[in-house]
């Protein structure tokens, strides 16, 4: 085991967790008993096969669940489309599963708005960075649109959200560019 993620909450917050096999489960924290620091944990979503956890993030109002693929596909989907279950389940679908040959499994996974920048990275140092508002939205189980060209042998590493917010407290963008 090791940990991929650490996210501050207040207690009550909901939970998105995506699998690069394209499951992704919404739950409540509050489902998450307090442990010690030696405890084992809690089981999240259920997995199968070869599948594992890609991301988790924090459910925002307003906000969509950007995935993106080792191919360079991505898809904004509304948060509302993931409806809240318990937690220890296999969630729902959030890419089309037929189409995974030719986009790759889910490479990361992030909780967005509309006004935040992305930034991708690919296994062989190309970055990208564009604005959340230019990748389509799609349905759950859409494949996606290219949001990345890629050579051959290469695939998308990681991505990293910005807010506006974080933005304009480093001085990169002032009223006038939003």
């Amino acid at each position: 085991d090791s940990l991929g993620w650490v996210h501050l909450t207040d207690g009550q917050d909901e939970i998105i967790v995506v699998t690069e096999h394209g499951q992704a489960l919404r739950f409540s924290e509050t489902l998450v008993r307090p442990m010690g620091r030696t405890a084992a944990g809690v089981i999240a979503i259920k997995l199968r096969g070869d599948d594992r956890v890609t991301s988790m993030n924090i459910v925002v109002p307003n906000g969509d669940l950007l995935v993106v693929t080792t191919n360079g596909y991505g898809k904004r989907t509304p948060l509302a489309a993931y409806g809240l279950k318990g937690r220890a389940n296999y969630g729902v679908t959030t890419i089309n599963k037929r189409a995974m040959p030719e986009i790759g499994k889910i490479a990361a996974a992030k909780v967005v708005l509309e006004d935040d920048d992305m930034t991708l990275m690919s296994a062989n140092g190309v970055v990208l960075r564009t604005k959340v508002k230019n990748i389509p939205r799609s349905g759950r189980s859409a494949r996606g649109s290219r949001i990345m060209n890629l050579k051959e042998g290469d695939s998308v590493a990681t991505m990293a959200r910005t807010s506006q917010d974080e933005l304009r407290s480093i001085g990169a963008v002032d009223a006038a560019e939003e």
